[in-house]
C-alpha cells in the first residue's frame, strides 16, 4: 500500500532497526522504545488487520515470532516475551499493515503489558453461552452435501495398518476399509480420506471428518502450500514424508468442494468409532 509506513519499510524506503527477515516476513525494534527490545513483525504481504490475513501468511508470521521469541530467550539473556496485536479501531491505536508486537521479557523487570481492568461482574456460564464459538463451516446445512468420515489405524508405527471410510449422501451409505502390511499411521490416516473421496461424487460439496491434526491441519493451516512452495521440502529442507499421497490427495481435491474438519478421536463420536473398529479389523486380517 502506498502511504503505509511498514510497507515503505518493506521496500526499503524507510529504514529500521531490522532483527529478522525472511521471504515472507519482517521483524524490526519499534521507534517507540517504550521497553528494551520491544519488536514489531509483520508480513511482507500488505493486509490491514489479522482479521483479513490468510492461513498461510499468518502461519509465516507466527513462526517468526516463535522464532524471534526463542531467539531473544536463548541467546540474548531473556526469560520469556509477551505478544499483543490490536484489531480494530475499538483495541486501541494500531498501524493499518497487520502487525505482532513482542516484547521479550526478564524476571522482575516490573514492565506492565497487560491493561489493569475492572471485571466484567458477568456470570462466567452465561458469558460462554453467548461467545462460545461454532465452525460454521462443519455445520451441514446442505442437503446435497456429501460426508465422509475416516480413520486409519497401525498396530507398531511402522507396522501392520489399516483404514476405513464411511461416506454418506441423501440417506445412502457406503463402508470401504483396506489394510497394507508395513506402513504408518499417518500413511493410514491419508489413504482413509484419499480412498472416501475418490469414491465419492464430486460434483457436490464434501464434509471430510478425521481425527487426524496431521490431515486437517495441512489444509486448514497451509502446510500444503509451503510444501508446494517449496518444491515439498521442509522448513529444514528435509524432503516432506508421504509425499506421494499428499500428491495424489491434492489431485483429488483440486477441482472440488472440500472441506475438513477435525474431530476427537476415541470419543463419543459414532461415525468415527466405527472407522477406527473397522480399521483395526483391516488390521487382525493381516496378522
Amino acid at each position: 500500500m502506498k502511504d503505509c509506513i511498514f510497507c515503505k519499510i518493506i521496500s526499503g524506503e524507510v529504514p529500521a532497526f531490522k532483527i529478522y527477515e525472511d521471504d515472507f516476513t519482517l521483524a524490526f525494534l519499534d521507534i517507540a522504545n517504550d521497553a528494551y527490545g520491544h519488536t514489531l513483525i509483520i508480513p511482507k504481504k500488505h493486509y490491514d488487520t489479522m482479521m483479513t490475513c490468510d492461513n498461510t501468511t499468518l502461519s509465516h508470521v507466527m513462526e517468526t515470532v516463535k522464532k524471534v521469541g526463542n531467539h531473544y530467550v536463548k541467546d540474548c539473556g531473556f526469560d520469556g516475551w509477551n505478544i499483543v496485536n490490536n484489531t480494530g479501531e475499538a483495541a486501541g491505536p494500531h498501524m493499518m499493515h497487520f502487525h505482532i508486537h513482542l516484547i521479550p521479557r526478564k524476571f522482575g523487570d516490573n514492565a506492565f503489558i497487560f491493561p489493569v481492568l475492572a471485571g466484567g461482574g458477568q456470570d462466567l456460564q452465561t458469558v460462554c453461552n453467548k461467545l462460545k464459538f461454532e465452525d460454521k463451516k462443519s455445520k451441514i446445512n446442505d442437503e446435497n452435501a456429501v460426508v465422509i468420515y475416516t480413520d486409519g489405524a497401525c498396530s507398531g508405527n511402522p507396522g501392520a495398518g489399516g483404514w476405513a471410510s464411511i461416506i454418506s449422501y441423501k440417506g445412502n451409505e457406503k463402508v470401504i476399509s483396506g489394510g497394507e502390511r508395513e506402513t504408518t499411521n499417518n500413511r493410514m490416516e491419508l489413504m482413509a480420506v484419499i480412498m472416501g473421496l475418490e469414491n465419492a461424487n464430486k460434483n457436490v460439496p464434501i464434509e471430510v471428518f478425521s481425527d487426524s491434526a496431521y490431515v486437517v491441519n495441512a489444509f486448514q493451516q497451509g502446510w500444503l502450500d509451503n510444501w508446494k512452495r517449496n518444491n515439498w521440502k521442509t522448513s529444514g529442507n528435509t524432503d516432506v514424508q508421504n509425499k506421494d499421497l499428499w500428491k495424489r490427495l491434492l489431485t483429488i481435491t483440486e477441482n472440488t468442494s472440500v472441506h475438513f474438519n477435525k474431530v476427537k478421536g476415541h470419543s463419543d463420536n459414532e461415525q468415527n468409532n466405527r472407522c477406527d473398529a473397522l480399521a483395526r479389523e483391516e488390521i487382525a486380517k493381516l496378522n
